[in-house]
C-alpha cells in the first residue's frame, strides 16, 4: 500500500454473515498476525462479541453509547468497520477521528479500494497530504458505510455524507469545512475515475437545496419552492438575498421545532415571537457582531 512502510498481514476472512465466534477468531488472528495481541484486547473484544453476536446490533443504539467504548474496545470496532463486519452510520464515523486507519487497513477488504483511489489522486496531481487527508476523511467513510467498493460510489453517496455533515452542524453547532473540501476532492478523482457523472460545482450561485441544507427537509421544499416562484418579479441578485434571510428563519425553527412540517404550521407565540426575541442576541456571520436593527427589520420583512 502507498502509506505503509511494512508488509501487510494476509487477508482475513470477514464475509458478510459470519457469526459473533467467527468475527472473533478472525480479529484474534489479527492480533497475532501484526504482533499487536494482548490480554486486554482479547479480553475486551471477548466481552464485547459476548454482549453483541451481531455487531450491527451494536451500531444501532443511539450514539452515545457506540461513543462511550473504551479504548481497549475501539480497536474491534475499528477492524469490524475495515472488515464489513458493521456499517455504523455517518453520525458514529463522524465523531470517530479513525486516527489509526493507515494501520489498521492493511490486508482488509478496504485497502486495494483506497489504493485505488490515492494512485488516482496523486496521477491528478495531489500532494500526498491531501491525498492521505481526503481519503482518511471521506473514502475511507464512505467504503465502510456503504458496503461497496470504489466503483460502486455514486452521487448519492456523496451527498448522502454531505448532507450527515450538516446535519452534525445542526446538532452540534461544529462547522465541516475540512470534510466538505475533502468530499470535493473525492468527487474530482471519482469523476476521473468515471464512476461519477460530473465535476464538484465551482463558482457560481450555491444552490438553493445547499444553501437551505441546515432547514429541515419539509420547510426546506417550501422555502425553495417561493424563491423560486420570486425569480419571476425579482432580479437574481435580490432572490439570493431572500434566501440568505429566509434561511436564517429556517434554521431557527428546525432548531426550536424539527417536527415542524409545514410554514402553515408556524404559531405566534411558539414561533414568530421567540423568533423576533431572538433577534436581539443575534449576531452576524461575518464579524460576529451584533446585526444591525435595519438588518434585523430585513430579516422580519422577508
Amino acid at each position: 500500500m502507498q502509506h505503509a512502510n511494512v508488509s501487510a498481514p494476509s487477508s482475513i476472512d470477514t464475509r458478510p454473515g459470519l457469526s459473533g465466534e467467527d468475527l472473533l477468531a478472525a480479529y484474534l488472528t489479527r492480533l497475532a498476525a501484526t504482533g499487536r495481541g494482548n490480554v486486554v484486547y482479547e479480553r475486551a473484544a471477548r466481552n464485547f462479541f459476548r454482549t453483541w453476536p451481531n455487531p450491527q446490533a451494536w451500531a444501532a443504539q443511539p450514539l452515545t453509547d457506540p461513543l462511550a467504548a473504551d479504548n481497549q474496545t475501539r480497536p474491534v470496532i475499528t477492524f469490524l468497520m475495515l472488515h464489513h463486519g458493521f456499517r455504523p452510520g455517518y453520525d458514529y464515523l463522524l465523531e470517530r477521528k479513525l486516527s489509526s486507519v493507515w494501520r489498521e487497513i492493511d490486508g482488509s477488504p478496504l485497502e486495494t479500494e483506497i489504493d485505488r483511489f490515492l494512485t488516482a489522486s496523486e496521477n491528478l496531481g495531489f500532494s500526498m497530504r491531501v491525498r492521505l487527508a481526503t481519503g482518511s476523511q471521506v473514502p475511507i467513510r464512505l467504503l465502510i458505510q456503504t458496503g461497496r467498493g470504489i466503483a460502486d460510489l455514486a452521487q448519492s453517496d456523496l451527498d448522502e455524507f454531505a448532507a450527515a455533515c450538516h446535519e452534525r452542524t445542526q446538532r452540534t453547532g461544529i462547522n465541516h469545512p475540512h470534510y466538505l473540501a475533502a468530499i470535493s476532492n473525492t468527487q474530482t478523482v471519482l469523476f476521473h475515475l468515471g464512476i461519477v457523472n460530473s465535476l464538484p460545482r465551482c463558482g457560481g450561485p450555491i444552490p438553493f437545496q445547499e444553501r437551505l441544507a441546515q432547514v429541515t427537509a419539509p420547510l426546506r421544499e417550501e422555502i425553495i419552492g417561493y424563491l423560486e416562484r420570486k425569480k419571476a418579479t425579482c432580479q437574481t441578485k435580490t432572490v439570493s438575498v431572500l434566501a440568505t434571510r429566509l434561511k436564517h428563519f429556517g434554521v431557527f425553527l428546525a432548531t426550536i421545532d424539527p417536527d415542524l412540517s409545514s410554514i402553515a404550521g408556524l404559531d405566534r407565540r411558539r414561533h414568530i415571537e421567540p423568533w423576533l426575541s431572538s433577534l436581539l442576541d443575534t449576531v452576524s456571520d461575518k464579524d460576529g457582531q451584533p446585526i444591525s436593527i435595519g438588518d434585523r427589520n430585513r430579516r422580519v420583512v422577508a
